[in-house]
């Protein structure tokens, strides 16, 4: 299953679509993750895009919601050198010869006789409530799920107390290869638990270790070198970490067909709104982690944030808003480039003009009324209002004093009439 991309998607009357064609066009950088970015109003269907790219692999309940005798769904793939084209109404199983999702459903149901994989699908929602067994320790216990259970749900992808249980086990085999003197073994499992620490810690900028402590034999999240159980940890942190964590989990978990580094294969990851929870200041560093440590993946992912957007290079950002009743592309894809300020961002990306709160951009808005008012009729209740308005937003933070500077300067060449404050 090498080199499997997502080409492009067709929709045809599934919830807000009417007829949609998006193609996801190729990175630029082959250093760094093939990242597609979904923005848009609620309800433009970002995350209908997400299901219909999962619609091979599970029953799509979501979609079944939507649909009706003219629905239809087709993806468009590159898989073995070749390109494929595989619609959702009237599929089955086995229907598509040479079918990527055929054979992956296949491989999923073998799991336990030992095949090896070249290929992996995940999905993860920021919304996913994050919650342990409180009281179950995690002692050591070989772990039985298979990795693939519920790998493209949503709702119920993560578990985090089988990604705490294979932290401990890790850690176990880690001291017990130590004991041995087999360092090269030792090394591989420390270095598992070594990627998700690290990526956690460059995004929150602090220090995170995961520890094994004997009284009670749990799991422990070292921060700042504090220790803390996982339900101590902030709803953000929990959140970022669980998804990752099972991400990295389910990879180091499966057999795969050779030895290439788990961080360079090839897999596709689709992630709904995974901002939820998160400050800012992480919004801002999540992605460039992600794309940065998996070179060679295919990320799908919807958000509201333009923390997000702005933080990434070289991401492809697609646009949809509601037209004539159906969401549609807003134009064609975008580069993202983390040179771009957040206000062009929130204007051009997300359709936000106004800087201000809903208040001051009313006055502002009155002002440049009674501005070209005043300039075409000189009216006297216009100056008056003006010199009002002056004075009511004047003095509320230096951007709308320099604003207000600007327009006041222009009008009184136009006028030889000074409105500024100290002339009131």
């Amino acid at each position: 299953m090498e080199n499997f991309r997502i080409e492009s998607l067709q929709i045809s009357q599934v919830g807000p679509f009417n007829a949609l064609n998006i193609t996801f066009p190729h990175k630029e950088n082959s250093e760094k993750a093939e990242i597609h970015i979904l923005t848009g109003p609620n309800g433009t269907g970002k995350s209908t895009i997400l299901e219909c790219l999962i619609s091979r692999l599970e029953n799509a309940y979501f979609l079944k919601k939507h649909w009706n005798s003219k629905s239809d769904v087709e993806i468009n793939y590159s898989y073995k050198g070749k390109k494929h084209s595989e619609n959702i109404n009237g599929w089955v199983e086995n229907s598509y010869p040479d079918s990527f999702f055929s054979e992956y459903l296949h491989l999923i149901r073998r799991y336990f006789e030992g095949v090896k994989f070249e290929m992996l699908y995940l999905t993860y929602s920021g919304y996913r409530k994050i919650e342990i067994n409180r009281g179950v320790s995690q002692s050591i216990a070989e772990l039985q799920e298979n990795p693939f259970n519920n790998s493209v749900d949503f709702n119920n992808s993560i578990n985090t107390q089988q990604f705490l249980q294979w932290v401990a086990n890790t850690i176990t085999r880690e001291l017990i290869a130590s004991s041995k003197k087999d360092k090269n073994r030792a090394d591989t499992y420390r270095n598992s638990i070594s990627i998700i620490e690290n990526a956690i810690s460059e995004i929150i900028g602090s220090e995170i270790r995961f520890i094994l402590d004997e009284n009670p034999l749990s799991v422990f999240v070292v921060l700042d070198n504090i220790q803390l159980n996982f339900d101590q940890l902030p709803d953000g942190l929990k959140s970022m970490m669980s998804w990752m964590g099972d991400l990295l989990m389910r990879m180091d978990r499966l057999k795969w067909v050779n030895d290439t580094p788990v961080l360079e294969r090839n897999f596709i990851l689709l992630l709904d709104e995974i901002e939820v929870h998160l400050h800012p200041a992480w919004q801002r560093k999540i992605l460039p982690v992600v794309q940065k440590l998996f070179k060679n993946a295919q990320i799908f992912i919807s958000t509201h944030s333009p923390f997000v957007v702005g933080s990434v290079d070289g991401a492809w950002v697609h646009r949809f808003e509601k037209k004539d009743g159906y969401s549609v592309l807003a134009g064609p894809p975008i580069l993202s480039e983390d040179a771009k300020s957040y206000d062009y961002i929130l204007e051009e990306i997300f359709g936000v003009k106004e800087r201000f709160g809903v208040e001051i951009e009313r006055k502002l808005q009155d002002f440049q009324a009674l501005k070209a008012s005043f300039l075409a009729e000189q009216r006297q209740e216009d100056a008056i209002r003006l010199h009002q308005l002056v004075k009511e937003l004047s003095g509320q933070s230096t951007e709308l004093d320099s604003i207000l500077g600007m327009e006041l300067r222009q009008l009184k060449r136009l006028t030889n009439q000074d409105f500024s404050l100290t002339e009131v």
